[in-house]
């Protein structure tokens, strides 16, 4: 896929929900809810981003938490047709850069045990496991992953050969 663009979602604005909706459902089905969808990304701490490829389409979307200095991933989906695509990579960029220019010093998420294509992702960038939750996800555990330092001249380095193109505001 050719790179794209990444945008900042305004949690007031109903197209750009309405987008995050419709990818909700094919991305991750029964995993979140539209009511908690909404519920979240109009909360203070929260920052979302569109992914949207060079033909227009909204491909996928990631949102983040930042408590003081610690960033939370609470969502990466993409959408199926373009997983493996370099969609998440993008995302989890942008989202990372986002971050840090908001004065995150490190990055945790929770992800599924089983769920490898993510966790490749995530070790791409660095993460690593610091703890396990038993039954998280119901019958599969799920594992408590971190950053390294985001905030240091190193890790804006690596951020860089991983932006591959896409551009965010």
């Amino acid at each position: 896929m050719e790179p794209g663009y990444l945008q900042a979602v305004d949690p007031a604005d109903e197209e750009s929900f309405a987008v995050l909706s419709r990818l909700l459902a094919v991305a991750l089905p029964g995993h979140w809810t539209e009511t908690m969808l909404r519920s979240d990304i109009v909360q203070p701490a929260s920052h979302y981003y569109l992914a949207w490829a060079k033909t227009g389409e909204a491909v996928g979307f990631g949102g983040f938490w930042l408590i003081e200095d610690e960033a939370h991933l609470v969502v990466l989906a993409v959408e199926p047709a373009c997983r493996q695509r370099g969609v998440g990579t993008a995302l989890l960029w942008g989202l990372l850069q986002w971050a840090r220019e908001q004065g995150a010093r490190r990055m945790t998420l929770e992800v599924r045990a089983d769920n490898e294509a993510a966790l490749a992702l995530y070790r791409r960038f660095g993460f690593v496991e610091l703890g396990r939750r038993p039954g998280y996800y119901g019958e599969v555990d799920g594992l408590v992953l971190w950053t390294p330092r985001i905030d240091g001249p190193d890790y804006a380095g690596q951020l860089q050969q991983w932006a591959a193109g896409w551009r965010r505001p």
